[in-house]
């Protein structure tokens, strides 16, 4: 496991019991849908662990991938000594400098704004040798209205045949790609904007920001969030579907793949709205992890 190519996948703000109600047979094809808890309520600190080897932890005990079980994928021997098992233990301040001393071509995208490289204010590109950035800039100002806008080359999983590209000209990967489909406002190709997800998405934006108030705006009704919710199922069907392609270039080259949310979004449940806060449906994440067969 250790020697394998890597194909790495975050679905920003994905739902677990979203996942569940998706249809995505790229994903299952990879292994059982798993029920996991994020270590971060947000972007900043999920990918944090994350890059240091800590994924989301299922809920079911150990990870499961073509047959084997292992308490954790990979395991930092900077961080406190353990005795679990891990497929991948490793040295070294992060997962991409670890693989990028093992010879790997190391290769990001990202599409949330966290992720902007042109910022220098953002952390997590800096830790790539090589990173792709194709949502909004960090720093353009927006407002509700201007954030809903319909989007196709802005997600990174539109890009999945250069993406591809990179790393078959490479003798060994590792690619990460954060998908941001799955992130407020959920809008895809195949799912464009429409007159009503327009307006619930600009409620949605307002009831997201603490120091904002929706009020005057309407409010959000169980059928609403309903829709909402179906918006961001559409956005993760989308996702499978470019996965499938991502998966099917690099198939030859049997990488072990996990894709998983960072962390979930509330809808209400708590008395809230959106993510950075602890609550179920923040923490808990959908998970997926297996080996490409090369079939």
């Amino acid at each position: 496991m250790a020697e394998r190519n890597v194909i790495l996948v975050t679905l920003d703000s994905c739902r677990y019991d979203v996942a569940v109600q998706a249809h995505t047979p790229n994903l299952d094809a990879l292994g059982p849908l798993t029920r996991a808890e994020s270590p971060g309520t947000y972007t900043l600190p999920a990918h944090a662990a994350l890059f240091n080897g800590f994924l989301p932890r299922p809920l079911s005990g150990p990870f499961s991938i073509n047959g084997h079980r292992w308490d954790m994928i990979w395991r930092s021997g900077a961080a406190r000594s353990t005795k679990h098992l891990a497929a991948v233990p490793f040295r070294g301040s992060t997962l991409m400098e670890h693989y990028e001393r093992k010879g790997y071509q190391v290769i990001g995208a990202g599409g949330v704004t966290f992720f902007d490289s042109s910022d220098p204010a953002n952390s997590l590109p800096a830790l790539f040798p090589e990173f792709h950035y194709f949502g909004r800039r960090s720093r353009t100002p927006a407002t509700p209205t201007t954030r809903v806008v319909d989007r196709d080359a802005a997600l990174s999983l539109a890009h999945t045949g250069s993406l591809a590209d990179l790393c078959l000209e490479a003798d060994r990967f590792f690619l990460f790609v954060n998908c941001p489909s799955t992130h407020i406002p959920y809008t895809t190709p195949n799912s464009p904007l429409t007159d009503r997800a327009r307006k619930l998405l600009e409620v949605l934006y307002r009831l997201h920001d603490p120091r904002g108030n929706a009020s005057g705006y309407g409010g959000l009704t169980a059928e609403n969030i309903e829709f909402l919710l179906a918006m961001q199922r559409r956005a993760l069907e989308w996702a499978d579907t470019r996965l499938g392609d991502l998966f099917s270039r690099l198939n030859a080259r049997c990488p072990l793949v996990v894709v998983c949310a960072d962390h979930g979004e509330e809808f209400g449940e708590g008395g809230r709205f959106g993510h950075g806060h602890p609550h179920p449906t923040v923490s808990t994440v959908p998970l997926w992890c297996g080996v490409l067969d090369g079939g």
